[in-house]
């Protein structure tokens, strides 16, 4: 079973996303590399998500395990933001017009 997680790879991304692991290789499902940017000097550093290697026709990325250093359970707020982003539910404008809407 795949859990949501955070792989920090050699080349010192790091990637979240559904990941199962083997001995020899990590299957990493809707991988988005997570990036952090800040505004200027004395700004607080916010994180960006971005789809790693989005160029790819496969959802899901095998990597090599030796180009892992370690795999990590995201917190809360992030976790939630990735949830976010990759959910394929679209919830409803509340100000689209209808049928019912039109005089």
């Amino acid at each position: 079973m795949s859990e949501v997680k955070i792989v920090r790879m050699i080349t010192g991304e790091d990637v979240i996303g559904k990941v199962e692991w083997s001995q020899q290789q990590v299957t990493i499902k809707k991988a988005f590399v997570i990036i952090p940017m800040q505004q200027g000097p004395g700004k607080p550093v916010q994180l960006m998500m971005s789809p790693w290697m989005p160029y790819a026709e496969e959802d899901e990325i095998i990597v090599d395990d030796s180009k892992v250093v370690t795999i990590m359970t995201p917190k809360k707020d992030i976790l939630k933001s990735y949830q976010a982003n990759t959910s394929s539910i679209l919830t409803p404008n509340k100000e689209l017009i209808t049928e019912t809407k039109l005089p």
